[in-house]
């Protein structure tokens, strides 16, 4: 009888392990989302931000637990507040690539590592709350960025992870302000990571493995 247990005990880990393993030639179908809100008070210096993300992805596995993909993502924060109230958003579009390698736990958890390099199309907006809404500033940034996460393999076909976007990155900026001869031109480089910015960067996602 306790054959048989060690048997199955060892069988089911071997299950365990063998689940938490990209295989070569998969395609893994998902997404990340990411939404937070928050209020300030007193009414002196009330301010309410809303900010939201998401960002599909399709990769493929070249190695077993190596994959290389690409992922679309939009982005839009709102932030109300200020005297007199005043209404901010920014809404960005993305494009990238990324690379992702995965180191196996056991128990069905995996550690991954991924760098990942993007474009961004961004558009801003600031005006008096109540007032018409001005043609937007626009401009558009390239990102590079380092995400560390977990996984879990809820079975051989689906995955979650949780994880924090952006740990450490370097971005170009490029922004215009204004139309025609007024306009007002800008760019920027930034190195840094993103602990300060621990609720907007820490997501949760799923991936289907086909």
């Amino acid at each position: 009888m306790k054959k048989h247990f060690y048997l199955l005990a060892a069988g089911l880990f071997t299950v365990c392990i063998a689940n938490a393993q990209i295989k070569k030639g998969d395609i893994l179908l998902g997404g990340n989302v990411n939404f937070n809100t928050s209020n300030v008070k007193p009414d002196s210096y009330a301010s309410d931000q809303t900010f939201f993300a998401i960002s599909p992805s399709i990769a493929k596995a070249v190695k077993d637990d190596l994959i290389v993909g690409l992922t679309l993502s939009y982005a839009h924060t709102r932030t109300k507040g200020g005297t007199p109230s005043t209404i901010s958003t920014i809404d960005s579009y993305g494009l990238g690539v990324f690379v992702r390698r995965y180191k196996s736990l056991g128990a069905n958890f995996a550690l991954f590592a991924e760098g990942n390099l993007s474009g961004a199309y961004q558009q801003n907006n600031s005006y008096p709350d109540g007032a018409p809404k001005p043609p937007a500033n626009k401009g558009y940034s390239i990102n590079a960025g380092f995400y560390p996460g977990i996984a879990y393999f809820i079975s051989r076909h689906v995955q979650v992870e949780t994880g924090m976007q952006n740990l450490f990155y370097a971005q170009y900026g490029h922004s215009k302000l204004g139309d025609g001869a007024d306009n007002v031109k800008s760019n920027s480089f930034s190195l840094g990571t993103g602990l300060n910015k621990t609720l907007d960067n820490f997501v949760v996602g799923i991936k289907w493995i086909i």
